[in-house]
């Protein structure tokens, strides 16, 4: 490891967890940690990449009372099998050896956002009303392709059941509801404030149900006209029911940005998925992805989720604190004093994937941006469709099963999920976001740092790739310097590729030429 950008790398990372284990190490209670000490905490979406963090960090920097976890079977798992797998996750490390008793402060309740009243028995719903004073309602259908009666179930139904849950709570000091920053992305500039929709959320819920399926998903495009797919459109639909159930509630909607990994703590880079911008940055550092298309000089509004989680929980904190006459909105993106382009994420992104490279890489890494439809589909057709065709071609003649076309065919969804989002301009509103980071005192916003003007971007590429390296592509960074050895391997050979290729196609078009005059 004598390369000055692998040691830049690892030592980056290994600052970052001295940082985190200073931080952690004071002794007196700040004032956040004291609003949520002892307190009960019903938590929705905990089984998710989001929920992990937010159970992480309350355990482990507070002293919560009890965290009531709904989850739901899922896989033939039930919601007790499901824990067990849900902390064997090494993002709980850290927290397991400064809380080894924190099984004592999680509860199962076993639920669905889908169902009537959350799929709760009368005995666990009245232990939530007598018990939880915090309400985080996290979970949501993230599929971009859902269908719209589920979409409409999940994310807009199972937010109206929350509301009626936590109007029925004793002791409620706090409700947040997870929405997204591109909730409203049908406009182009998005403040801190509620929007009208085409339709309400209760009229979406009654047209949901009182149309079959497949009538729902004939008339889905007309119905979510204006809006890329069901989900920012029924996340319209959330926040619209939040505005006229949860009146008289001490009420906020948190609206994140395009979350990714952990920045610093518990882990640095820690993530559990290739959703959105981490799924093209895997893609491009395995030698699959090769094109890519969008307005690259746009901006990224692309968030870590520690800070992310840290700006919810203080969001909560303040609306137990202070009364608003409409519920308070964070836009939680990258501050306008602090911001970069999606050039500089896929470039740095791929400057790094080349100094810790991937072991499990099919081919030399090297992509190709594009800003309009048409260069996009001829190159798929040329870098990603006849390279799959021949492979899958060579794998049918040794007798295996052919894959490269599958994965090519997610590839390209992937690619054409994200393309609304990079080929538009985006700007926000944070006013709210600086104001709450503000009123942070100097310990708390220590530990629960989100002010996004002291993000530095190219850290946070380092540890993200170091990150997807490890916990999503599974590559043990002892076997870095095989990977480097790989890498040279697949860079000669892709050269030589190319060198034969471009001589072949001389060669045609000098025979052609030839035949002709």
């Amino acid at each position: 490891m004598d390369d000055p950008k692998l040691m830049n790398i690892m030592n980056g990372i290994k600052s970052f967890e001295d940082h985190c284990q200073h931080i952690n190490s004071g002794q007196d209670e700040s004032p956040m940690q004291m609003f949520y000490k002892d307190k009960g905490v019903f938590l929705t979406g905990g089984t998710g990449f989001f929920g992990k963090i937010i159970i992480e960090k309350l355990l482990r920097v507070t002293e919560v009372g009890q965290i009531y976890l709904l989850i739901r079977t899922k896989k033939g798992k039930d919601a007790f099998a499901r824990i067990e797998d849900l902390f064997n996750d090494p993002v709980f490390d850290k927290m397991k050896q400064l809380n080894p008793k924190y099984r004592c402060q999680i509860t199962i309740i076993s639920g669905d956002c889908s169902l009537p009243g959350l799929g709760i028995t009368p005995d666990e719903r009245e232990t939530i009303k007598e018990n939880v004073n915090i309400v985080l309602h996290s979970a949501a259908t993230v599929r971009f392709d859902e269908k719209l009666k589920m979409a409409i179930a999940i994310n807009v139904h199972g937010t109206k059941e929350i509301i009626k849950l936590a109007k029925e709570i004793a002791n409620l000091k706090a409700l947040v509801h997870v929405s997204t920053a591109f909730a409203h992305c049908n406009k182009r500039y998005i403040q801190e404030k509620f929007y009208t929709g085409t339709i309400t959320g209760e009229n979406a819920f009654k047209l949901s149900e009182c149309l079959d399926e497949h009538t729902l998903n004939t008339l889905t495009p007309t119905i979510i006209n204006g809006y890329p797919n069901t989900y920012t459109f029924t996340k319209v639909l959330a926040e619209n029911i939040v505005q006229q159930d949860a009146q008289n509630l001490p009420v906020t909607i948190f609206r994140p940005g395009i979350v990714i990994t952990t920045y610093r703590e518990p882990i640095s880079g820690w993530i559990d998925n290739m959703y959105g911008p981490c799924g093209v940055i895997v893609g491009i550092g395995s030698g699959v992805l090769r094109v890519f298309t969008g307005d690259m000089d746009n901006k990224a509004h692309i968030v870590p989720v520690d800070m992310c989680v840290n700006a919810l929980l203080a969001s909560a904190w303040d609306i137990a604190r202070n009364k608003y006459e409409t519920p308070p909105i964070y836009n939680y993106v990258p501050d306008a004093d602090n911001m970069v382009s999606w050039r500089r994420y896929m470039e740095e992104g791929f400057e790094y994937g080349c100094v810790i490279p991937m072991r499990k890489s099919i081919w030399y890494p090297r992509f190709t941006i594009v800003p309009h439809m048409w260069q996009y589909h001829i190159l798929c057709f040329l870098y990603h469709t006849l390279p799959a065709l021949f492979m899958d071609a060579i794998m049918i003649v040794i007798g295996k099963k052919p894959r490269m076309m599958k994965i090519y065919r997610k590839i390209h969804k992937l690619s054409n999920v994200l393309k609304y989002f990079s080929s538009n301009e985006f700007r926000f509103d944070n006013d709210n976001v600086r104001s709450l980071s503000e009123k942070l005192d100097d310990r708390d916003k220590r530990l629960f740092a989100f002010d996004m003007r002291n993000l530095d971007w190219n850290n946070l590429f380092r540890v993200s790739l170091y990150g997807l390296r490890l916990y999503v592509v599974k590559d043990d960074p002892s076997n870095i310097p095989e990977s480097i050895k790989r890498y040279e391997r697949l860079k000669v050979l892709h050269y030589t590729t190319l060198a034969i290729v471009y001589s072949l196609a001389l060669w045609a078009l000098y025979a052609l030429l030839k035949f002709i005059f």
